[in-house]
């Protein structure tokens, strides 16, 4: 069964509800965040690299799903505030080795259980097996949309991936 928008009304609209469900995880999370100065975005390189150190950003983009570009401002900055590390791979010249440094270990060792708090308050409407299917679902929508790299800034795919579905 699909949901045509059109028919449903704007309230039932998939893309509307994926957009006020985006503003009210950024709600949340930006006043539950306030006095740890640390972006979602940045929280999700902290936690990629808390799990597997010393990635290349090419890695952090496919752990995170965050795009190149952004991803290299999101590590300028976390190098700035002193929470990760950069250096040159020493098996390939191109490539930044990033890893998280203490000060980035002991920030994320303190949000984390806020992060649990955020998630807990955001799935509460839900209950049981309906928050495991949410989370399946989720994760299908993710697992289906082309990589951060591939996305072209019109909403189309590249003629590779395009051909593909």
């Amino acid at each position: 069964m699909t949901r045509n928008s059109a028919d449903s009304g704007f309230g039932q609209s998939p893309l509307h509800l994926f957009h006020r469900a985006v503003q009210v995880v950024t709600e949340i999370y930006q006043a539950e965040m306030a006095d740890h100065d640390l972006t979602a975005r940045q929280y999700a390189v902290l936690f990629a690299l808390a799990h597997a150190d010393g990635l290349s950003q090419s890695k952090l983009v496919d752990a995170t799903g965050i795009d190149r570009s952004t991803m290299a401002d999101i590590v300028r900055r976390m190098l700035k505030k002193g929470i990760i590390q950069r250096k040159r791979d020493k098996d390939d010249a191109r490539a930044y080795e990033v890893k998280i440094t203490d000060e980035g270990t002991r920030l994320f060792k303190a949000v984390a259980p806020i992060v649990q708090r955020i998630e807990e308050k955001l799935l509460s409407a839900l209950n049981g097996k309906r928050v495991d299917d949410f989370l399946d679902s989720l994760a299908l929508i993710v697992s289906v949309s082309p990589p951060p790299a591939a996305a072209t800034g019109n909403g189309q795919l590249p003629a590779a991936l395009e051909a593909r579905k």
